[in-house]
């Protein structure tokens, strides 16, 4: 359901030695390794609040902060919807192979000519979760505009990947800012996972209890809403059962979630959600199966579930 930015990885090399390989293939299996490994755990909800207030790298979720921006800004009257920003300037953002093939699938999917809106740039953030997308709207509202809403530093995805992969020695944000203006797209040599990962650490990171109430708050933004709630235009969808509103995210040892359902004749429910320092393995296993979000549905929808995960993080 969620197309999550992640960085190539090779399947050979070193895993992360905080935990044993465990296979994430299904809710159950989610649940048995939050119980295993609660400090690696972030999970705030309705009822639970653990680690909350603790900066967390969430990867891609983190783009819950750029949207909230957007849609502040929007509403300020400071920008239209309707801009025109022009597709050979959005490529000039994309750092190609580095975002699992997002940035090409938004272009297929908007068939743009010379100029898309800056709505559709948004949308290519939260549908396909194009870094280029979203670094380019951090640039548009300004980094101050994120700033207020995450409470905290939002960099710059591409730019911190030209640092730590790129061979950019200059500050995050002057690597991309370089990189935009010379118009010629470049293909990363990365590094092997545990490097990967030890770099994912120290970027996108939020408090989760910051996302979750922008997340309350977004449920309730038509201009936010409309984005988030995309999976509820694909096919089988049913509102009328489930609305959900969602973004998430990888990187290599992370996956995240930010998440709200609404039941009829029950309270929304927004969480979020995020493993960090997964052993290779791992990782490569909840990448696959999408598991942590059969976790969340399973929390919004069963009860006794919810009550099994609330037991694990006392």
């Amino acid at each position: 359901m969620i197309l999550t930015a992640v960085l190539a990885a090779p399947v050979a090399g070193a895993a992360s030695a905080s935990a044993e390989p465990a296979d994430l293939k299904d809710g159950e299996a989610v649940l048995a390794y939050v119980r295993a490994h609660p400090g690696d755990v972030a999970l705030v909800t309705r009822g639970i609040s653990h680690n909350a207030d603790r900066l967390t790298p969430v990867a891609s979720a983190i783009k819950i902060t750029h949207l909230a921006a957007y849609a502040d800004v929007v509403r300020q009257g400071r920008a239209e919807p309707g801009e025109h920003v022009s597709v050979a300037l959005w490529n000039a953002y994309h750092l190609p192979g580095t975002d699992g093939g997002a940035h090409e699938a938004a272009l297929k999917r908007l068939n743009p000519g010379a100029t898309v809106t800056l709505d559709q740039v948004v949308s290519a953030m939260i549908e396909e979760s194009d870094n280029a997308a979203a670094d380019l709207l951090r640039d548009r509202l300004g980094p101050g505009a994120l700033r207020k809403v995450a409470r905290t530093r939002v960099g710059t995805i591409n730019g911190e990947m030209l640092r730590a992969f790129g061979g950019c020695a200059l500050p995050a944000d002057v690597c991309l800012k370089n990189y935009v203006r010379a118009g010629e797209q470049v293909r990363l040599t990365l590094p092997g996972f545990a490097q990967q990962a030890a770099w994912a650490e120290t970027v996108a990171r939020v408090e989760p209890g910051v996302l979750r109430g922008l997340l309350a708050r977004l449920r309730k933004d038509k201009t936010a809403s409309r984005h988030l709630e995309w999976p509820m235009r694909q096919p089988g969808a049913d509102p009328g059962t489930l609305l959900i509103g969602t973004k998430g995210g990888a990187l290599p040892g992370v996956i995240s979630e930010a998440m709200y359902t609404v039941r009829p004749g029950e309270k929304p429910r927004e969480t979020v959600f995020a493993l960090r320092r997964l052993p290779q393995a791992t990782w490569l296993s909840g990448m696959r199966s999408y598991a942590h979000q059969q976790f969340l549905l399973r929390m919004a929808t069963d009860s006794v579930f919810f009550a099994k995960v609330r037991a694990a993080l006392k």
